[in-house]
């Protein structure tokens, strides 16, 4: 058998929109064209109005082109392709295309007045953004489910009631509401969502580090060398002396003054670090002279007055046998700058009033050291630890990774650096779209929680954290393909589905969620009868008549009374096979081979089967298989008209 090749000029045989349109969104029309041609026009136009325009130097075989398109609004919309050759000639296709509504955005947002306005800004009119600030109350918010995509941008948890937390989260479990959470400074751990039902649904974990912080402190310690502490007594107040020295850390700072009717620095105020100094000069100290220990306190208080230090510290040490003098007011003074009087009784009894009343004017403390068996634990300062801040308001180059669905048409590697971010950690399961340098700390994290998809940008999307963001071209296009990602999935509670079987409409509608909830289905104003095949899974058939065969069929498809979440259907009408796609067409030369024929060229003349140059075609062998049918229909006439032999011994 032979198939000579036909003529095939350049036609259009796909016109769709594969990634689906929204009103004000930047979505794509595919145009497919078939054949052969040269310097061919290809001209889209909707409604009467042109959408697109290309030139192509040559058409061979299958050419695809897209068309970037923006519709101004929701709806059917009635495309066409044209496709004109050099010579004036053109041939066209048209299509019904489906114009979704655009995403709905509850923007909560409070640092950054206007932040949701510019979001939509940036992200294009495919979005219906309903900002709601700081001053709008937190007991006045919305109801979550009645939009797509809920945006939380640098809210902290104080905005945000606990009430309305668990509504957000039933709203992205239960009814494939999206959550975008984001934010710097009031976001995240810096914003209070630790324990919240707004972070259990998050891709990421809060990192809260704590800094163990030892504050510094000077020391100075005054010693009584006069004569009533002879014997051991002074060697009791150097062994009480090395053991708070040994408190202090190399970045204190430390000082000795002895008072024995004069005062003297025996060391004076210095790092806590040089010990060898501090030893050398308690180990000069002996035993002689008076008591005049208030001239000894007035020194100290001079010398702590110019240090920068978290804690200033005395420690008197004494016998008790001191001078009467204004201690009160001079104590009180020194508390009043920041610096603490503590008191020790040195040998003796196990009290003193006059030591007692300076530790108290001084607000210190009050020991006392009978022998060198009981001695005391001078407290000085007591270390704590600091929760680090979370927000890291440092330049932070970004690593890209996720797939083409967050990507599209932006190119990942350039991508700019952002100017903070807060720390946080991926959580298992869930997909890291950009990180930190060497993917150290995520930044743009997503997951599916329930029926939604919830994303943290964990840096601010439109605030001065945004750093290079601001210029990067791309930004616009990249937050917009994230903000579609996240928002729920088109149709709500439903996945719907239309096709055309010749002249059947076939509509299915497949349940995302649990509930009692049924789809509606419209033709028009007629409501298509919806039948259960299998739990959770709906078809709806019908057979068109007349004109309604060779129209695309427009359908409204949702649920409830007034089609909650509608989305819009066509079922494609048949199309004539002049512009069928030669992508699924029989290959001429792969059937002349199975046929056991031959392909000749355009013009060339096709040899009759059965000629003198070829093998006994099929036509040769009819006669054979006539012969054989009237064989079998004897045999089988035959075969019935024969009587039956009965069984021997069988009754007559």
């Amino acid at each position: 058998m032979t198939l000579p090749p036909a003529e095939d000029p350049a036609r259009p045989v796909v016109l769709d929109a594969p990634e689906g349109l929204r009103a004000g969104a930047t979505g794509v029309v595919r145009v497919v064209l078939a054949g052969l041609g040269e310097e061919v026009r290809v001209t889209l136009l909707a409604d009467g109005e042109e959408w697109g325009s290309r030139a192509l130097p040559a058409v061979e075989g299958r050419t695809e082109l897209r068309f970037a398109v923006e519709p101004p609004q929701e709806g059917f919309v009635e495309a066409q392709v044209r496709v004109e050759s050099a010579e004036g000639t053109a041939r066209e296709r048209s299509a019904t295309l489906a114009v979704q509504a655009p995403t709905r955005v509850l923007a909560l947002t409070a640092r950054t007045v206007g932040s949701g306005e510019r979001l939509g800004e940036l992200a294009g009119p495919g979005f219906q953004v309903d900002e709601r600030g700081a001053d709008d109350g937190a007991d006045g918010l919305p109801d979550p489910g009645d939009y797509d995509l809920v945006v939380v941008d640098d809210r902290p948890a104080s905005l945000l009631p606990a009430a309305f937390q668990a509504r957000l989260v039933s709203a992205v479990q239960g009814e494939g509401v999206g959550l975008l959470a984001s934010g710097g400074e009031a976001a995240f751990g810096p914003g209070g969502w630790h324990d919240t039902p707004l972070a259990s649904v998050l891709p990421v974990d809060a990192v809260q580090k704590e800094e163990k912080r030892d504050p510094s402190v000077a020391l100075v310690i005054i010693i009584d060398t006069s004569g009533s502490m002879g014997g051991n007594r002074v060697q009791l107040a150097k062994e009480v002396s090395r053991l708070a020295l040994k408190r202090l850390l190399p970045h204190d700072k430390a000082g000795i003054v002895e008072f024995y009717g004069a005062k003297r620095w025996a060391a004076p105020l210095q790092p806590a670090s040089n010990h060898i100094e501090l030893e050398r000069a308690l180990n000069r100290m002996q035993a002689g002279g008076g008591t005049v220990i208030l001239p000894a306190i007035e020194e100290a208080w001079y010398g702590l007055k110019n240090v920068n230090v978290r804690y200033k510290h005395v420690l008197v040490l004494t016998d008790g046998g001191v001078e009467s003098g204004a201690f009160e007011p001079l104590l009180r003074a020194m508390a009043d700058d920041g610096i603490t009087v503590s008191t020790v009784l040195i040998g003796g009894d196990a009290h003193s009033e006059f030591l007692v009343n300076l530790a108290n004017w001084g607000k210190g403390r009050f020991y006392g050291v009978p022998n060198r068996f009981n001695l005391p634990e001078i407290l000085l300062k007591q270390p704590a630890s600091a929760k680090l801040p979370a927000w890291r308001p440092v330049p932070t180059a970004l690593e890209a990774g996720g797939g083409p669905t967050w990507w599209g048409e932006v190119d990942p590697s350039s991508v700019p650096s952002l100017a903070g971010h807060v720390e946080t950690r991926l959580r298992p399961g869930a997909e890291e779209v950009l990180s930190t340098a060497g993917g150290t700390r995520p930044v743009l994290a997503s997951w599916r929680h329930g029926l939604g998809r919830v994303t943290a940008f964990t840096s601010e999307l439109t605030g001065p954290g945004a750093g290079d963001w601001s210029d990067w071209d791309e930004r616009g296009a990249f937050l917009a393909r994230v903000l579609r990602r996240t928002a729920k999935d088109l149709g709500g509670a439903f996945r719907f589905s239309a096709r055309r079987e010749g002249a059947r409409l076939i509509l299915e509608a497949a349940r995302r969620e649990e509930g009692s909830v049924r789809p509606r289905v419209l033709l028009g104003d007629e409501e298509l009868s919806l039948h259960e095949r299998a739990p959770g899974w709906f078809v709806a058939e019908r057979w068109l008549r007349g004109e309604e065969v060779e129209r695309d069929a427009r359908l409204v498809a949702g649920t409830g009374p007034e089609l909650r979440d509608p989305v819009l259907l066509v079922g494609s009408a048949l199309r004539p096979r002049a512009v069928a796609d030669p992508a699924r067409a029989l290959d001429p030369a792969a059937a002349a081979r199975w046929v056991g024929g031959v392909t000749l060229p355009a013009k060339a003349t096709a040899t009759p089967l059965g000629g003198p140059d070829r093998a006994p075609g099929t036509d040769d062998l009819r006669p054979l298989f006539a012969l054989l049918a009237l064989a079998l229909h004897l045999t089988s006439v035959y075969l019935r008209r024969r009587p039956l032999e009965a069984p021997a011994g069988a009754a007559a």
